[in-house]
């Protein structure tokens, strides 16, 4: 009984100091990425939303003229794509980034980084995650420094996912950070489906009426500047920068499949998925099941897929594991993979693609698991 006694206490002080420590080092971390890492690396995705906000307050387009995109291709050197794309996302990124736009772009970047940190461990806090092996293992891994140190809105994402995940029975919650989530970046639209397939149509309803306000909304604050072109700007984008990333359409070409395989791929997968999600929604455990087959589907459908999206995958393993287990060790084998820009390899695209494989499976075993939430 005393020994018992002895390691219940050890126990009590272990977790809150491990806790602790892994804070300090994620503090580190930022400073360390602000301070010392070179310009071309920190913040560079984050330089694109800081852009396109700073547009909106200067009264200016932050997308090309039909002349500028009609130059858009891979016969353009590095400068010209970055001209072309400089923003690439809806208008409501760029409206609801404008207060952003106010600041210098180093101060604005070390902010926007600091509030991307607080989002992972928000996120992972509102999922119910105290185990500081789960906190030490997602703030180690390659998605997450990633997503981090280019300043990218995959940890807002994460946070606004998980809330919709947390609060899923309040329609207004739920529907609220769905919306707000699918405003940022569309291709998160798949979770709309879980909350059909598991009858919450409050919410979805809510989540689809939201973005599509505030998407409409932005474009009207900037005069509809771009609008007709959008569709065009992200063909285009798509053209250029799909074969470099992780996803399936990627896998395709290296393949050697035509473009037109290539290009249906993501579809075939995502659209298996999404039918998972609804034959998944109403059995034992399938709203967790449901979710994360959901997740899942977002990264597998969009046809440009970087090393951050896989963040995401944070969410279904938190809903499923919140305490250590052996699939959250598979965030730390994405460290295989850490340059950005070396992605489009066959191995990479493989490896990421069999990452995702196993944490499927896992998940799909997960509906024999008795006592899930």
């Amino acid at each position: 009984m005393a020994a018992r006694g002895l390691l219940d206490a050890a126990r009590r002080v272990v977790d809150p100091l491990a806790v602790a420590v892994i804070l300090i080092v994620v503090a580190w971390w930022w400073l360390t990425l602000a301070v010392q890492a070179t310009p071309g690396d920190w913040a560079f995705d984050f330089r694109q939303f800081w852009q396109g906000g700073k547009d909106v307050v200067d009264g200016v387009s932050p997308y090309p003229s039909a002349a500028l995109l009609a130059t858009a291709g891979d016969h353009l050197d590095p400068e010209g794509i970055r001209e072309v794309f400089r923003f690439p996302y809806p208008a409501g990124a760029a409206v609801l980034l404008a207060p952003f736009g106010l600041l210098g772009f180093h101060a604005a970047a070390a902010v926007w980084s600091a509030l991307l940190i607080g989002s992972v461990l928000a996120a992972l806090w509102i999922l119910g995650v105290r185990d500081w092996r789960v906190l030490g293992i997602v703030v180690t891994a390659a998605p997450v420094i990633t997503a981090v140190r280019l300043g990218t809105f995959t940890p807002l994402l994460v946070l606004l996912l998980a809330a919709a995940w947390r609060w899923r029975d309040r329609r207004w919650a739920a529907g609220s950070a769905l919306g707000l989530a699918i405003t940022l970046k569309l291709f998160v639209w798949p979770v709309v489906v879980w909350l059909l397939a598991t009858r919450r149509y409050g919410a979805a309803v809510i989540a689809a009426g939201l973005a599509g306000i505030l998407t409409f909304g932005a474009w009207a604050a900037i005069g509809f500047d771009g609008l007709t072109r959008y569709p065009e700007l992200l063909r285009r984008l798509t053209d250029v920068v799909a074969e470099r990333g992780l996803s399936l359409v990627a896998l395709g070409s290296e393949l050697g499949m035509p473009d037109v395989v290539a290009g249906v791929l993501p579809w075939v997968v995502g659209l298996a998925l999404l039918v998972a999600v609804v034959l998944t929604a109403r059995a034992p455990n399938g709203d967790a099941v449901g979710y994360s087959f959901a997740i899942v589907a977002s990264i597998a459908l969009t046809p440009i897929v970087w090393l951050h999206y896989f963040s995401l995958l944070v969410l279904p393993l938190a809903v499923l594991r919140p305490r250590f287990a052996w699939p959250w060790v598979l965030l730390w084998v994405f460290w295989l993979m850490p340059d950005q820009e070396n992605q489009g390899e066959l191995w990479r695209i493989a490896l990421a693609a069999g990452l995702t494989g196993v944490l499927l499976g896992f998940v799909a075993r997960s509906t024999r698991r008795p006592g899930l939430r």
